[in-house]
């Protein structure tokens, strides 16, 4: 009975999440593989200067032990909104930015969170599922650094999700940045790029800048793993004391060298994410899902799909391979929709399968053996495409 009542408050949840994930078009996940980068000024800066091209904006921290967007954004003191159905809203910053972070939850601005995984990934689904943030074209997440628990709830809770990922110029910024890479590649997460964050610093005297931290170490990073360089933000002696004050330099501050490099950033991130959901439109990038009995033949009877092979493929060729077992009682469309997954390749469907998949978006690609391997169909597909 006790199990029962769990599942549904379970799916109930999941429900929730699904409803409010698809009122979000873009979700942007800002990470790092080591603290002391400037993250969260970043994630601040970037929600705010997307608000500011007339784009509705979220704005969520999920750094729970450390939370940093209610004082950066100088709203401690605002409060959560109750909707007329009941639910909780996000906090409202301006008319195009809403933010939340766990500090409103808290008995006071110092108490400390104390938490292992679970409820920590809880916690991070409530924010998302169990509040009101309405139509958003973007949802700027900022995470705590390194590759833990809040950056894989994140990625496992929104698979469409991107990786804006930050590193200072130095070597030592840069190995640890290549960690998150690796973490993205991983658990199949999308990187939309990198940002130089402390790229330089600009002279209070003569407004000239001075590189105390390197340059292009980021630049030369992104070009050694194939992924875009969004840009550079140079430090600016003021940076600091808008932070501390909760006035985002990229508003406070419009005209200075280091708000101009972030409206740059804003619009290379504008560009990038259209890039990035065109390049599905037109198949540049491809999650295959393969329903598999065992690693080398694929599953030919719908009901016994419980068993993928999902393929990551751009410009035709395949990134990642992994394989993954559908949960228990999980509806196809629902694990197809979980893993993002843009196509499935199955052997002679039933034409009632075949449309129900086509009608939620899901591209089917139909092969007319069960005796190949997947790998070896994945591969046979690639070189058709290549020839057309």
């Amino acid at each position: 009975m006790i199990k029962k009542e769990k599942s549904f408050i379970m799916e109930q949840q999941d429900k929730k999440l699904r409803e409010q994930l698809s009122k979000i078009k873009h979700k942007i996940l800002v990470m790092s593989g080591k603290g002391g980068v400037g993250k969260s000024t970043v994630a601040v800066n970037v929600a705010v200067g997307l608000s500011l091209q007339d784009l509705m904006v979220g704005l969520l921290d999920v750094d729970l032990h450390g939370p940093n967007v209610p004082k950066m954004l100088g709203a401690r003191d605002l409060k959560l909104s109750r909707k007329p159905d009941g639910r909780l809203g996000a906090i409202k910053y301006s008319p195009n930015l809403k933010f939340l972070s766990i500090e409103p939850f808290l008995p006071s601005e110092d108490t400390a969170v104390i938490w292992r995984g679970p409820i920590k990934h809880s916690a991070i689904r409530q924010f998302i599922g169990d509040i009101d943030w309405g139509e958003l074209d973007y949802l700027v997440i900022d995470a705590p650094p390194g590759t833990g628990d809040e950056p894989l709830t994140v990625a496992k809770t929104m698979p469409d999700a991107y990786a804006l990922v930050v590193t200072t110029p130095q070597e030592v910024s840069l190995i640890d940045v290549k960690k998150a890479i690796k973490f993205c590649q991983k658990i199949k997460l999308r990187i939309l790029g990198i940002v130089e964050n402390m790229s330089g610093f600009i002279c209070p005297h003569c407004g000239k800048p001075v590189d105390i931290f390197k340059k292009g170490g980021g630049q030369k990073l992104a070009d050694e793993w194939g992924v875009r360089f969004l840009g550079r933000i140079p430090i600016d002696p003021r940076i600091v004391d808008t932070g501390d004050a909760g006035k985002p330099l990229i508003a406070a501050y419009p005209e200075s060298t280091t708000a101009k490099a972030f409206e740059e950033l804003v619009r290379n991130i504008i560009v990038a994410t259209e890039e990035m959901k065109k390049d599905i439109l037109e198949e540049k990038f491809m999650r295959i899902a393969v329903p598999i009995s065992s690693p080398s033949k694929i599953e030919s009877d719908p009901e016994k799909f419980e068993l993928f092979a999902i393929y990551d493929i751009e410009n035709n060729k395949i990134l990642v391979k992994d394989v993954v077992k559908k949960a228990e009682n999980q509806g196809l469309i629902d694990f197809l929709k979980e893993q993002v997954a843009t196509h499935i390749l199955l052997f002679d469907p039933p034409k009632d399968l075949a449309d129900y998949i086509s009608q939620n978006e899901i591209k089917i690609l139909v092969t007319d053996t069960s005796t190949e391997s997947p790998d070896n169909l994945i591969e046979d597909f690639l070189k058709e495409r290549q020839l057309h």
